[in-house]
């Protein structure tokens, strides 16, 4: 009787751990993620193209397929009979809630328990969720699903298990090309483990050919839809390698604070280590035979180390290091999992969940919060006008500002076009064409919120949405608007200005600054700050 209870809760524990992680994002507002709403936005701009009540006709042009597509697809297809609110919610749900199962499904093809597949969810639920890289999200639940073909291909190549290794790199790649990359490694690192014959290495390492294809036929097309402003990214390395390993929990579990850092970091290394010790010591075996029984912690490593020397940023794609580390992690699993299951194994991997959704409620709560207020300022917004949205916040000066995604969801709700979007950025499915690029002020503002100058940007952006976490500072900024903007909506740390100069046309030219420049937001605050300062 325990032993089929064992069983089935063991087949169950992976769906209920997805249900778990998926529902917090189902019943808030809209979850903590930094660009969901930026993407929700990409996602209304495709469903309402030939609307020209929502954007001028030409603003925006569609190209697609590309890679990284999939969740802005899946959400226009959701978004046909929902609104695009509830579709991206939906897709991330869906996202996450298969990553456990798949997870699970891979450790039964390697013929270990499953039970360690629970450690899954808090890396699903980490950086890739907090920041909102909703195709990342897409193509780890992918990557999963994958590598069993994988498995097969290497362990017994076969027209099967050739052919569905092969149409899984085109999938992934729409899902996200670095969950390709990883594919297409794994693919490469098989082959040369277990090809002992140049026939045996070309049929293995096919999928990686044909990733190299379909990434050269992706360089092509988006070199031409890179934006100035994404050119202007450049490559840069960022942290050095001292600095990646002190940052690494965060950059597994998600910037959640030391404390909570400490629980889950603490709780998903506990459950990897009794398993391991439940695992036991293997035999000694012959270096290639000792590599293909490791293989997911060798491959756990190489991941680890494309994080630490990868740079960041390679020609405007930012964070390209950190792809790398949830399929480290989850290699990380597979190679810490033991054949038969161990209570200790199974109790601390069931909590992993629970911590997970326990660690992120406060920040479900206040993102839930923080949306109802937006979504009543929203409302004060008409259709198809230019939005300017900057994070006033005062913050310590750094390479880029923060940008205030959920501010996208002005253009989800309201169409027209808004200061900072993805619309630059490929492989993203929606563009401004070259001729209506609005490239200043966005170099402008990108590092520096308070370089607005409200005498030249708001006679280009009707409305100016401002998040600012420090309430003695909105009548300060208030006041520094006023012979610009009226203040006409104020909920929670959103505030929504609106111009009192002539605006030009949404499909207006790019234009340089008058010369000389005009006074900066920041001279006036600090102006007015200076005056309110006490005399010594």
């Amino acid at each position: 009787m325990e032993r089929r209870w064992l069983g089935a809760s063991e087949r169950a524990a992976p769906w209920v751990a997805g249900l778990l992680i998926t529902a917090p994002i189902l019943i808030v507002r809209y979850p903590p993620m930094g660009d969901l709403a930026m993407h929700e936005a990409l996602v209304a701009i495709v469903i309402h193209r030939h609307d020209p009540t929502w954007a001028p006709p030409g603003l925006y042009e569609v190209v697609a397929p590309q890679a990284n597509q999939l969740f802005h697809w899946l959400a226009v297809g959701i978004g046909a009979v929902a609104s695009t609110r509830t579709a991206c919610k939906l897709v991330v749900a869906l996202s996450l809630f298969v990553t456990p199962p798949a997870a699970a499904r891979l450790l039964r093809r390697l013929h270990l328990s499953p039970w360690l597949a629970l450690l899954a969810c808090p890396i699903a639920c980490g950086w890739m969720f907090r920041w909102g890289l909703v195709a990342n999200l897409t193509g780890l639940a992918g990557l999963l699903l994958g590598l069993p073909s994988l498995e097969a291909l290497a362990r017994r190549p076969s027209s099967r298990a050739l052919a569905a290794s092969l149409l899984a790199v085109p999938l992934l790649f729409f899902a996200h090309e670095s969950a390709a990359l990883v594919f297409a490694i794994v693919a490469g690192a098989f082959a040369l483990v277990r090809g002992r014959s140049l026939g045996g290495v070309a049929v293995r390492i096919a999928p990686a050919a044909a990733f190299g294809v379909l990434a050269v036929v992706q360089w092509r097309i988006a070199a031409p839809l890179l934006g100035a402003n994404m050119r202007s990214i450049g490559t840069y390395f960022g942290p050095d390698v001292g600095d990646r390993v002190a940052m690494l929990p965060g950059a597994v579990f998600g910037a959640i604070g030391a404390p909570r850092l400490w629980i889950l970091g603490g709780l998903w290394g506990a459950a990897l280590v009794a398993s391991v010790v439940a695992r036991g010591g293997g035999r000694s075996a012959p270096l290639r035979v000792a590599i293909w029984r490791h293989r997911y912690a060798v491959l756990a490593m190489l991941f680890l180390f494309c994080f630490l020397v990868c740079p960041m940023a390679i020609g405007g794609a930012t964070l390209v290091a950190y792809r790398f580390l949830p399929a480290a992690a989850v290699c990380l699993v597979a190679a810490c999992a033991a054949r038969a299951r161990s209570w200790p194994v199974v109790v601390l991997a069931a909590i992993a969940p629970v911590a997970t959704v326990g660690v992120e409620a406060d920040d479900f709560r206040k993102a839930d919060r923080s949306h109802r207020a937006l979504d009543a300022v929203i409302a004060q917004v008409p259709m198809d006008v230019a939005v300017a949205q900057l994070d006033l916040t005062p913050r310590p000066a750094s390479r880029v500002a923060p940008v205030p995604g959920a501010a996208s969801r002005v253009q989800a709700e309201r169409g027209g076009r808004m200061l900072f979007a993805l619309t630059d950025m490929p492989p993203n499915p929606v563009y401004v064409p070259a001729e209506y690029q609005w490239n200043e002020p966005v170099a402008r503002m990108s590092a520096a919120p308070y370089a607005l100058m409200p005498d030249v940007d708001l006679r280009r952006f009707s409305y100016l949405l401002v998040r600012n976490d420090a309430p003695a500072m909105r009548p300060v900024v208030a006041e520094a608007l006023a012979p610009e903007a009226d203040r006409i909506a104020a909920e929670g740390e959103w505030t929504l200005f609106r111009s009192r100069l002539p605006v030009a046309p949404l499909t207006s030219a790019d234009a340089a600054l008058p010369a000389p420049a005009p006074e900066a937001l920041a001279d006036r605050v600090n102006r007015l700050l200076a005056k309110r300062a006490p005399a010594p």
